[in-house]
């Protein structure tokens, strides 16, 4: 009688198992749908040209979200339920496996339960669940971004296909952008519009600053392949890709986009200079970078937009002499650096410390270089901190304020940064005058203009009249009132946490390190720029992504 009992829970254990494969195989290829969806449909979709791109966007986005998670969710359920039966038959009463809660995770699902408390705290609550017209970023898309994250960490199997999907049509998105800036229109959007429109519209995802937060999101992911990737095939790939990103990155105007792509660049050096083969590629990458601005200029002048009026950075990337410098040393080190590469893999040269023909060089070297790269950024940046505030205040000799007053960015006022300095010292100003609930929790997501209007409505129409105020135009500033300081703080930690942990387990999956840049060029630009359609969900896509490979990494050990 007891064999015959254990028989029958071994059979049931085994119908279980069965019924969790195919419920975990179904959800695997429906994610991987709904994912290649979102991919391809949000950046190319437009339903009447640049008429209403956003809201015609965000529509078929929810859409996708709406239908696809309905049924994830179903087929996910049905997996969990399988996988407790098997427990339960097997007299295992604990439901938890080896699989575990990543510290990313934690601070996803907190910023979930810390954004439902922000529409309580907030008490918008019809404006919290859709968010702002034109914006959308309400309760609802919060979900979707943190259901694309945990769906991806967990059943992203067909990453890999995903991320050429992607890519692949970012390509089509920069190849339009680029064709729009040489006043060729292949898909028809310009028809009708005036040369002021064409300046402020590009390729098929809008405005210029929605234009570059795509760009900023996947451009990365392609540096990445091209510094690291294995294959000399994806390699080239990459380094197509790479300077498509950078032949359009050059022509968006969009200084923010600058921001960012610093920020990658310096993560990326910190990386390669590890080894040779990695800082010529490196050097290459930045020689490549400076040669787009010198050829976009040129491209651009066969038949130039006499209403397009190059942003301060992009002034410097298409005429300046420093940029025409910094291309001939970038280009001589890449030299030198292939030179010393190909030396040291010959065997006729390496460092003592370094393994035989691994181009590896020796840690205190690549101390040093860190060390001296970073102590420089970070003293031009104070530098820069400092010269902002003195001029500000007067303080500088009359000689250097007269040269510092010819630099936009070094003068702070109300129109610093196209319209943010008045932004921010009113998104401040709203945070101190808070009261301690919405201070801590937040007042609901893309609640930042109905707490404007309820609170502030005076100042707000004075300064804006009747236009509306979605935002700060910093997405942590904006957090920081949409969600409070927990919300706010869970939200970095999605951001800080996954990029430190995607670079720790990059030795064995270089994918890591582009997606580990995603996320800090995201943080970069969108100090300047706000969560949208065209740039959040696909930088969970791609954290989503980047948990799954660690996750099967720590799997297979």
């Amino acid at each position: 009688m007891h064999n015959r009992t254990d028989s029958m829970n071994r059979k049931r254990e085994e119908n279980f198992m069965t019924a969790a494969a195919s419920a975990g195989q179904i959800t695997e290829y429906l994610l991987a749908a709904v994912v290649t969806a979102v991919c391809v449909v949000v950046p190319l979709y437009a339903r009447d040209g640049y008429h209403q791109i956003g809201n015609a966007k965000f529509e078929v986005y929810r859409r996708i979200m709406v239908g696809g998670f309905g049924v994830l969710l179903i087929a996910a359920a049905a997996y969990g339920i399988c996988r407790i039966m098997i427990r339960l038959s097997a007299g295992d009463m604990r439901l938890t496996g080896k699989r575990h809660i990543s510290l990313t995770d934690k601070f996803v699902l907190a910023y979930l339960i810390l954004t439902g408390i922000s529409v309580v705290s907030g008490g918008f609550y019809e404006d919290a669940l859709w968010g702002a017209n034109g914006w959308n970023m309400g309760l609802m898309s919060q979900i979707s971004f943190v259901l694309l994250y945990l769906f991806l960490s967990r059943f992203g199997r067909y990453y890999k296909g995903v991320l050429v999907i992607l890519c692949a049509v970012a390509a089509v998105v920069f190849t339009i952008g680029i064709l729009h800036r040489l006043m060729i229109d292949p898909v028809g959007f310009y028809d009708g519009l005036t040369n002021e429109q064409k300046a402020q519209f590009l390729s098929t995802l809008g405005q210029a600053t929605w234009y570059a937060s795509f760009l900023a999101v996947t451009l990365p992911v392609g540096i990445g392949v091209f510094l690291y990737g294995d294959d000399i095939k994806w390699r080239v790939a990459g380094g197509i890709y790479m300077m498509l990103g950078f032949c359009t990155l050059v022509t968006q105007n969009s200084d923010s986009a600058y921001f960012a792509l610093a920020g990658v660049m310096l993560l990326f050096f910190m990386i390669s200079c590890e080894r040779r083969g990695a800082l010529c590629r490196f050097t290459a990458a930045l020689a490549l970078f400076f040669a787009a601005g010198k050829l976009m200029y040129r491209l651009t002048g066969l038949q130039p937009n006499p209403d397009l009026e190059p942003d301060f950075v992009t002034k410097l990337m298409w005429t300046s002499d420093l940029t025409w410098g910094l291309l001939v040393i970038t280009g001589a080190l890449t030299v030198i650096f292939y030179i010393a590469s190909a030396r040291s893999l010959l065997g006729m040269r390496r460092p003592r410390t370094a393994a035989p023909g691994s181009g590896r060089y020796p840690e205190a070297v690549i101390r040093r270089l860190r060390r001296g790269v970073l102590g420089a950024i970070i003293s031009l940046v104070v530098l820069i901190v400092l010269v902002i505030c003195l001029q500000a205040r007067g303080m500088l000799p009359a000689g250097l304020s007269d040269g510092v007053s010819s630099v936009s960015y070094l003068n702070w006022n109300g129109e610093w940064g196209n319209g943010r300095g008045r932004i921010w010292s009113f998104a401040c100003g709203m945070i101190s005058e808070e009261s301690p609930g919405h201070r801590i929790f937040g007042v609901g997501p893309d609640c930042f203009n109905s707490y404007a209007k309820a609170y502030h409505r005076d100042e707000v129409k004075l300064m804006w009249g009747d236009k509306l105020l979605t935002n700060a135009h910093n997405e942590w500033l904006t957090m920081l009132i949409n969600g409070g300081v927990l919300g706010a703080a869970a939200y970095v930690g999605i951001y800080v946490t996954a990029a430190v942990r995607f670079l720790r387990g990059r030795g064995r999956n270089y994918l890591l390190t582009g997606i580990a840049a995603s996320c800090v060029s995201y943080m970069c630009y969108n100090f300047f720029c706000y969560q949208q359609v065209l740039c959040t969900p696909f930088i969970f896509i791609l954290m989503g992504i980047g948990e799954y490979i660690l996750r099967r990494q720590e799997q297979s050990r």
